[in-house]
């Protein structure tokens, strides 16, 4: 049986997401979603992270800037998107920034579509 990386920690941030999204509907910008989903982490006693900045290198070069949304626990990677649907492009940035960030985990969460999309990328 395959594990599930980050079961429960992933399952809170799911709930969080669905009380923002039953609160404030799909219309909303990406940025109002972010200061929900970070008021209800921190009344929840989750640590996190918004507007993680870091760079990309390779082999010494500099590749450039980039910031993660929010990185939960120091675990999760969260992505928040407020487009009509998501696509393949989507999936890759949050797997590049996984690898970026040395990271197992990354969510993709929709606010836009009813009801809310998450979708999980294992890095």
């Amino acid at each position: 049986m395959e594990e599930i990386i980050y079961k429960d920690l992933s399952y809170v941030i799911n709930g969080i997401c669905y009380k923002v999204q039953n609160k404030l509907g799909t219309k909303f910008q990406e940025k109002h979603y972010v200061r929900a989903v970070c008021a209800l982490m921190h009344k929840e006693g989750i640590a996190f992270v918004v507007e993680v900045p870091f760079t990309v290198t390779f082999e010494g070069e500099f590749m450039g800037k980039f910031r993660a949304d929010m990185i939960v626990d120091n675990k999760i990677l969260i992505e928040f998107k407020t487009v009509p649907f998501l696509t393949d492009e989507h999936k890759q940035q949050t797997i590049r920034y996984l690898k970026a960030l040395d990271l197992r985990l990354g969510l993709i969460i929709n606010f836009r579509v009813y009801p809310l999309q998450i979708i999980r990328v294992p890095n």
